[in-house]
């Protein structure tokens, strides 16, 4: 399993980009860049499904956890920036509910 971080860069209204780093020989290594979109038409299914704020974000973690496996093509444990991208989606959302 892969230790990594996720570096947020400034997050605007609708979406945040997010690099992924991970860690080889005592260095750290750019290894994709992502984007978490959060618009109100990005969350109407899931309300329409009748999920709360906490269920999307739940939902949103998920989806972090499996776009990063996805890229680094390994399981992984991200050991720094995941509480502050779970933080930027539940106060970015809160308008949404």
């Amino acid at each position: 399993m892969k230790d990594i971080k996720i570096v947020m860069g400034k997050p605007f209204p609708n979406y945040v980009d997010i690099s992924i780093f991970d860690f080889q020989n005592g260095k750290e290594r750019r290894r994709a860049g992502i984007t978490a979109d959060f618009s109100e038409i990005d969350i109407a299914p899931y309300k329409k499904e009748g999920m709360s704020e906490d269920e999307v974000t739940a939902k949103y973690e998920e989806w972090l956890m499996n776009t990063v496996r996805r890229y680094l093509l390994d399981d992984c444990n991200i050991v720094e920036g995941k509480e502050e991208f779970l933080d930027t989606i539940r106060k970015s959302i809160k308008r949404y509910f």
